[in-house]
């Protein structure tokens, strides 16, 4: 699975909010950090197809083998791509009307949970995020972290090819933060995952995971991660 942007840019109300992003996302983590307002959650938004660019072009492209044609790599439209992504904004709020066990379930068909599996699929997620004792709770009384959770969840339940998740780890505890990364760096085997964030002194470093800085709307660095200590300090210093 691949994503390619080439020379994607993006306006509010005439601002300029992202100019000229042109880079690729595969198999793997891939970080985006920058300061508030700099474009994070508006590339995140683009990835995930719940807005398009104003001019550029994004190519999902997946890896195919058959017999006629051999390798080759098949375009995804826009119906296959929603397929196969899993997205949590940055304000997640979800149906709040629903209590967390009737929100997930639905979420899970929705995903295309079989529905011989739905019910334990449900269980299992809601029982490992400690979630089984709020699930008859409405997601509108849910506490801040709590509704991060199923935020995370509905993301995440089936497992999907391509992840984005928009700082995700906000309003979790230490243990809730470490039991959702090590879902992601298992999932990151064989999908993409990206995660914006601002806690970058937190982000679990690996020697496969990368890091881009956006800084005014534009790629200030992509690359691996020996660069976010330097990165951190500019961070800190704007």
């Amino acid at each position: 699975m691949r994503i390619l942007l080439n020379n994607i840019g993006y306006a509010i109300e005439n601002t300029k909010v992202l100019n000229g992003i042109s880079c690729s996302f595969s198999r793997g983590i891939t970080y985006v950090v920058g300061n508030n307002g700099a474009g994070k959650s508006t590339l995140l938004k683009l990835l995930a197809t719940a807005i398009q660019p104003e001019h550029g072009e994004i190519n999902y492209t997946l890896l195919v083998r058959d017999e006629e044609h051999g390798t080759y790599r098949k375009k995804l439209n826009i119906e296959e791509i929603r397929k196969i992504i899993g997205f949590l904004p940055q304000h997640f709020t979800g149906h709040l009307d629903m209590t967390v066990e009737k929100y997930v379930t639905y979420i899970a068909f929705h995903k295309g949970i079989p529905r011989n599996l739905v019910k334990k699929t449900v269980e299992h997620w809601l029982n490992k995020s400690k979630l089984s004792q709020e699930k008859r709770r409405k997601l509108r009384q849910l506490s801040g972290g709590q509704r991060q959770k199923v935020g995370l969840i509905q993301a995440l339940i089936n497992l999907p090819r391509i992840c984005i998740l928009d700082e995700p780890f906000e309003g979790l505890d230490v243990e809730e933060r470490l039991h959702f990364q090590r879902i992601l760096e298992r999932l990151s085997y064989h999908s993409i995952i990206i995660i914006s964030t601002h806690l970058v002194d937190e982000i679990q470093q690996s020697s496969d995971d990368k890091l881009i800085y956006i800084s005014e709307g534009k790629i200030a660095y992509f690359g691996g991660m020996e660069k976010l200590e330097e990165v951190n300090k500019d961070l800190i210093k704007a």
